[in-house]
């Protein structure tokens, strides 16, 4: 073992180090643990201060000195736990804070908002999105989306769309291959745009925004809200739904 194990456990660098040069001896005076490790005295000082506070280690006064212990091994247990307990309660108190964010992000949120989104978890971000919505319409459906999300995800998105009884409207590319049974169920309407109209992204139009996703490359997206852009993008599913066939 080494000290850079122990910063795993959440200490700092010069916790870790200390408290390293402790378990080595048992026990030592901070003048010992100075010259064992080699830093300077007041580091020594600092970190056994707070060694002590999260009860890795206590100490014995011998004459005029204080002699420093490392705890027993279950000290470490005791120490994750107690700090685990303080993540829990701080998951709870944002929870709690949540509507009250919410309020304040609604007042201050500009008519005109852009968001840029790169790689795998960006993509899968603005979908769940879509699963929020009640309605969505999406321009030059490709391969490329199943290709990188792979076609386990899609049936899994399907179905948790169907639960939700989630309307989808579809214009796939002329050359999409459905291999997961997109668009099957009567929440869901699709058509084939004509080989001349293929997209190179997908258009994702969905509760008053729209998400423009390339896949070529490194995949990323940009997610514009705004009522005037999505209706505008609305009009223009509805011209080229004109103009596709059915499947």
């Amino acid at each position: 073992m080494h000290s850079i194990d122990l910063e795993q456990l959440g200490l700092n660098k010069n916790e870790a180090k200390v408290y390293f040069g402790l378990l080595n001896r048992g026990q030592a005076t901070a003048s010992e643990l100075v010259k064992s490790i080699g830093v300077h005295r007041n580091i020594v000082y600092d970190n056994l201060d707070k060694l002590i506070d999260k009860g890795l280690v206590s100490y014995v006064i011998e004459g005029t000195k204080r002699k420093f212990i490392a705890e027993k091994p279950q000290a470490i247990i005791e120490y994750l736990e107690t700090k685990k307990e303080g993540i829990d309660k701080e998951i709870t108190l944002a929870a709690n804070l949540m509507p009250e964010i919410n309020k304040m992000l609604s007042t201050t949120k500009s008519e005109h908002e852009a968001s840029l989104f790169r790689g795998l978890r960006g993509i899968k971000k603005i979908l769940q999105d879509m699963l929020s919505s009640r309605e969505f319409w999406i321009i030059g459906v490709s391969n490329a989306s199943v290709e990188l999300l792979g076609e386990t995800y899609w049936t899994s998105f399907n179905k948790i769309r169907k639960s939700r009884r989630i309307k989808e409207h579809l214009l796939f590319n002329s050359d999409f291959k459905n291999t997961v049974n997109i668009a099957t169920s009567g929440l869901s309407e699709s058509k084939k745009l004509p080989p001349e109209l293929i997209q190179i992204t997908e258009i994702m139009i969905f509760e008053g925004q729209i998400a423009i996703i390339v896949y070529s490359g490194e995949p990323m997206a940009v997610v514009i809200k705004n009522k005037d852009v999505f209706h505008t993008f609305k009009k223009q599913f509805d011209f080229l739904w004109g103009l596709a066939k059915q499947n």
